[in-house]
């Protein structure tokens, strides 16, 4: 969701940083991440750890329940590509054997599915995903990127980066969070991030059954 540059920006941290402490942020960052996607119940970015922190966009595959309904929402959101150029994309297990395409040909993907960004992949043409256990492989890419990543969800990050980091031997003295201060009792007031936090990503959620 951020880069360790945006990272030393935000914290004002003076630079060139050693190795250490860069594979440090790098760590502080991601754990950010999978706490956020922990909270939420999906997959809301996807980083890359070998460069600088930047968001991937890779291809899933996840396995469903089919319903013999024309209806299946995806586990992670918002999705932005089921391949329209490859029927394999959605498949079901026949005889418990081998995989086929839900989609015959002439019929194409693009054609014959409605893809919702919210995860909802609706079947036309009287097409459904066949009842059975795990049945049904879908292969779609989903998640933000740099440009779709919403401003709360970024904030928090840089947030939960920084505790991270504030807790650690590379922190100091320095704290996030402080609401009020007063300079003649030497009395400091805090404002509890995890509450704002968790109050933010209550909003992207993924609901279960």
């Amino acid at each position: 969701m951020i880069t360790v540059n945006e990272f030393i920006k935000y914290m004002n941290i003076q630079t060139p940083i050693s190795l250490e402490m860069e594979n440090f942020i790098k760590d502080c960052i991601l754990a950010s991440v999978d706490e956020m996607n922990t909270f939420t119940n999906r997959q809301l970015v996807e980083m890359n750890p070998n460069k600088d922190m930047t968001i991937i966009i890779t291809t899933k595959t996840e396995y469903y329940d089919g319903y013999e309904s024309n209806i299946i929402y995806t586990k992670n959101y918002p999705v932005v590509e089921l391949n329209p150029e490859s029927r394999s994309a959605l498949q079901y297990l026949k005889d418990d054997q081998c995989w086929e395409d839900i989609i015959k040909s002439p019929d194409t993907i693009q054609n014959s599915v409605l893809v919702l960004d919210y995860g909802k992949i609706r079947l036309l043409k009287n097409y459904r995903f066949p009842a059975g256990i795990k049945n049904i492989k879908i292969s779609y890419k989903s998640g933000y990127d740099s440009d779709t990543l919403p401003d709360d969800l970024k904030r928090v990050c840089y947030e939960k980066s920084g505790l991270n980091f504030l807790n650690s031997a590379f922190g100091g003295f320095q704290r996030l969070g402080i609401e009020f201060y007063d300079l003649s009792n030497q009395r400091t007031r805090f404002v509890d991030l995890n509450l704002k936090h968790d109050k933010v990503l209550k909003k992207y959620r993924r609901p279960t059954i």
